[in-house]
């Protein structure tokens, strides 16, 4: 699958990035977000008001401080599914509050070992194959 980097929102608008439409199913509905493929990451980050519109349950979930671009959030920890295109996956994802960004990230234990990933920021593009595991 090839997808074209897009423009984030933010003072680095004008800068295109590797960002995905990720799915995340919950019990009550399918939410797509747009993803930053974030390299440096080593977990999938997500505004926790995700959690509550797909129906994903943290309730028996530790809640942990941790530090996102310069902000300390709270987060909570679960295993979520996801989806890309037609490749359906189960992840850790930390669902924190507050979020600080108009997207989601994915990193590198909840995203990219799923994935053989060819990132040309030349060209912006972004070639993924899915592993089957």
């Amino acid at each position: 699958m090839r997808f074209r980097f897009e423009h984030l929102p933010g003072p680095s608008a004008d800068v295109a990035r590797p960002v995905l439409e990720v799915s995340v199913l919950g019990s009550e509905d399918t939410v797509r977000c747009m993803s930053l493929v974030d390299t440096g990451s080593l977990h999938n980050r997500f505004g926790a008001w995700v959690a509550d519109l797909a129906g994903v349950d943290l309730s028996g979930a530790a809640e942990q401080t941790i530090g996102i671009g310069g902000t300390t959030v709270s987060a909570r920890t679960v295993s979520a599914t996801l989806q890309l295109a037609e490749f359906r996956w189960e992840a850790p994802v930390s669902f924190c509050q507050p979020w600080p960004f108009d997207f989601q990230l994915v990193g590198q234990q909840g995203f990219l070992r799923w994935f053989t990933v060819n990132i040309d920021a030349a060209n912006e593009t972004l070639d993924i194959v899915a592993n089957r595991q």
